[in-house]
């Protein structure tokens, strides 16, 4: 029985309300639409599920409360992580004291949007919306990639809505070239019937690491020029010596890298200082090398390398 048909269904508070589905491949550009929104006002009385909650910048003015699970934001804004299932955060959402205007997912970067759309009407919610954020200066690559090619195609699926990024990174006029090519291969791959999906947990393992001691800005640099080509994401907040105030913004998607120059947010209490990042690499490579293991490997340059 779907839990909307049930009488005293837990999720009946949310039946009706509509939802939108924000997807996009890893590193894509998902996070950074959602915070334009919040920055611009247009979530008021929305409710947020995302993946990460680290990842959505909200200003401290805004933020009321948490518990680790809920965010309550200024505008009757409420942000739920996903990391216990969509079934547990909508129930979540269902016990408020008001059900919210609407219901806006980011999915993760190697899930299908289709799906979890599929899954959002099933509890009863009311579809309104299933956008994709596409990376422009990825896109080519990732659609032809023989590890993740077939997912990247199949995130097209079921889409009302495509939001181009990163064309700014690209040559005048390369990005409507692209732009173009995208829509050919679509037009194209709509003749042909899709192939078998995989599941997130067969092609990607995550892993996690946390920074107790501050590194130098330097240090960072070279281990991120070392992660090999199996690690396709990477992202989280560094403790850096030449920015004590905060910590600083890390994300690596595909080849490009960002390293803040400034910290992204005071820290929340002097002697709570860390780092942590997450990696999401290929399911058969092995585990990174973190920049703690990164750099007890690696000789000082200052050094003899034969004692005197």
């Amino acid at each position: 029985m779907s839990p909307v048909s049930e009488g005293g269904s837990p999720l009946t508070p949310l039946r009706g309300v509509p939802a939108t589905v924000v997807g996009g491949y890893l590193g894509s550009g998902k996070t950074t639409l959602i915070n334009g929104w919040l920055q611009a006002g247009a979530c008021q009385g929305w409710a947020l599920l995302v993946n990460d909650l680290g990842s959505i910048n909200v200003d401290a003015e805004r933020l009321r409360q948490g518990d680790g699970r809920v965010l309550e934001l200024g505008g009757g804004c409420v942000c739920c992580t996903l990391r216990d299932g969509l079934g547990a955060a909508l129930v979540e959402l269902a016990r408020r004291e008001l059900p919210p205007a609407h219901v806006l997912i980011e999915t993760s970067g190697m899930a299908l949007p289709e799906r979890v759309a599929s899954q959002l009407q099933l509890h009863g919610l009311a579809l309104a919306r299933v956008l994709l954020v596409v990376d422009l200066e990825r896109i080519e690559a990732l659609w032809h990639d023989r590890w993740v090619g077939e997912l990247v195609q199949q995130q097209f699926d079921g889409v009302d809505l495509l939001q181009f990024s990163k064309g700014d990174l690209l040559p005048p006029g390369e990005a409507e070239r692209r732009q173009q090519w995208l829509r050919q291969q679509l037009e194209s791959r709509a003749q042909h019937p899709a192939p078998p999906f995989h599941s997130e947990r067969q092609l990607v393992r995550s892993d996690a690491w946390l920074q107790l001691e501050p590194l130098e800005r330097s240090q960072v640099l070279a281990w991120a020029a070392q992660l090999s080509p199996e690690l396709l994401r990477a992202k989280g907040e560094v403790w850096l010596t030449d920015a004590p105030d905060g910590p600083v913004r890390f994300d690596r998607a595909g080849d490009r890298l960002t390293l803040a120059t400034a910290p992204s947010r005071p820290w929340s209490h002097p002697l709570q200082r860390r780092g942590h990042l997450v990696a999401i690499s290929r399911a058969d490579a092995a585990a990174p090398r973190w920049p703690s293991t990164f750099l007890q490997a690696t000789p000082d340059p200052s050094s003899p390398l034969i004692p005197a």
